[in-house]
């Protein structure tokens, strides 16, 4: 699978985060927010699982998978 499905709640899109070229910074939720709570919980948990943490945003761009 290339994507994660769509109907994923906030830590399940987060843990699918490094693996898409995001970093812990670029969380699309608002600081204070439940989903924010979530989506970083998920990115952790992904690091500790042995995921490549991903600095500065954007890794690769999200559509090609291109270094940009």
């Amino acid at each position: 699978m290339d994507t994660p499905p769509n109907d994923l709640d906030a830590r399940a899109l987060g843990r699918a985060a490094p693996a898409k070229g995001l970093a812990r910074e670029a969380c699309p939720y608002a600081e204070g927010t439940e989903a924010r709570a979530l989506w970083l919980a998920g990115y952790d948990a992904a690091l500790a699982e042995g995921e490549t943490p991903v600095t500065g945003g954007l890794a690769k761009h999200p559509v090609d998978g291109s270094a940009r």
